[in-house]
């Protein structure tokens, strides 16, 4: 089945991506979100649709402290951003414009006018969101940094099996080498042994 991609808006403050993926009743929804990537997929209700889309930030967010809420018209993401000092984003994707992505103009506050907007909400809820109808992303992915870690941990983990098999490897041959000498010097007492019966044998006659 072919998938489709939604119709999504968006604005932002200096904390956070808001982003509304406009889709009623969506089911069977699948949401990722990492420091520099957010796909979803979901299906319509109405057409029955697969939806889906796949986006790079411009900028990291903290997927941790991110939160969404399906709506009956619509699935919210208030996305928080990384950087909090930094200034707001030219774009929300990477690669700049996509048409599929719209300004969220009921939501819209310009950059100079956040601070004096009366009308704002908090600083941790700056919309006046009902927050307690959100929830935490589950399945956040790790960031870079702590993939790396991991990465690095697993490398570091394999190194050292290799270290152990190889000092391993050097005991076996350290023994095996112990065993042949030691079967070399009993085969040299042997021949002793013999040479020494031999002797005594001529001896004797």
């Amino acid at each position: 089945m072919t998938t489709r991609v939604p119709n999504v808006i968006w604005c932002q403050r200096k904390k956070f991506i808001y982003l509304k993926v406009l889709l009623t009743d969506v089911k069977d929804e699948k949401i990722n979100l990492t420091t520099t990537h957010f796909s979803f997929k979901g299906v319509g209700s109405i057409d029955k649709t697969n939806y889906g889309f796949e986006i790079e930030f411009s900028n990291e967010v903290d997927p941790k402290t991110s939160k969404w809420s399906i709506k009956d018209r619509y699935v919210d993401f208030l996305i928080t951003k990384k950087d909090v000092t930094a200034k707001y984003w030219k774009y929300l994707c990477k690669d700049g414009k996509k048409h599929w992505i719209k300004v969220d103009w009921d939501k819209y506050v310009d950059e100079s006018d956040e601070e004096s907007d009366g009308s704002e909400g908090s600083d941790e809820n700056p919309m006046n969101l009902d927050l307690n109808d959100y929830e935490n992303f589950e399945n956040v992915e790790n960031s870079e940094e702590e993939e790396e870690e991991k990465e690095k941990k697993i490398e570091e983990e394999k190194k050292e099996e290799a270290e152990e098999k190889k000092e391993e490897e050097k005991k076996e041959e350290v023994e095996e080498k112990k065993e042949e000498e030691e079967e070399v010097k009993e085969e040299e007492k042997k021949e002793v042994k013999e040479e020494e019966k031999k002797e005594e044998k001529t001896e004797e006659k």
